[in-house]
C-alpha cells in the first residue's frame, strides 16, 4: 500500500512538472528572437537600422543594442550604446517605430 503511495505521488509531481518545464523551454530565445518577433509584430525599425541611425548621431563602434518597452506606455525604443575612438561612451535612445533620436547621453562632460 505504502509503495503505490509512494508511485502515485511521483506521478502527480511528474505530471504537473510538464507544463512548466515546456513553458521554460519557450523562453530560452535569443534576445535576439525575441526582439525580432517584436519588430516583426508591430511593424518597428530593426536592429541594423537602429545601429545605423545610432552610428550617424555619434560615430563609433556598438558595445549594446536593446529594445525596450518606455515607460508610461510610450511605446518601444532601442538603446543603443556606442564608444568612441577616445574611450568616450553615449547611450542613443530611439523611437523604435520612427527611428527618430529621442535622447543621447553622455557619460562625460
Amino acid at each position: 500500500m505504502k509503495n503505490t503511495w509512494i508511485k502515485t505521488l511521483s506521478a502527480l509531481a511528474i505530471a504537473a512538472a510538464i507544463p512548466f518545464a515546456a513553458h521554460a523551454d519557450s523562453d530560452h530565445r535569443s534576445n535576439g528572437q525575441r526582439d525580432a518577433e517584436i519588430v516583426k509584430t508591430f511593424g518597428l525599425i530593426s536592429a541594423e537600422q537602429a545601429r545605423e541611425i545610432a552610428l550617424k548621431e555619434f560615430p563609433g563602434v556598438v558595445t549594446e543594442l536593446e529594445l525596450d518597452d518606455r515607460d508610461y506606455g510610450k511605446g518601444w525604443k532601442w538603446e543603443v550604446e556606442v564608444v568612441n575612438t577616445d574611450g568616450k561612451e553615449v547611450e542613443v535612445d530611439l523611437d523604435a517605430k520612427t527611428g527618430k533620436v529621442l535622447k543621447v547621453d553622455k557619460d562625460w562632460f
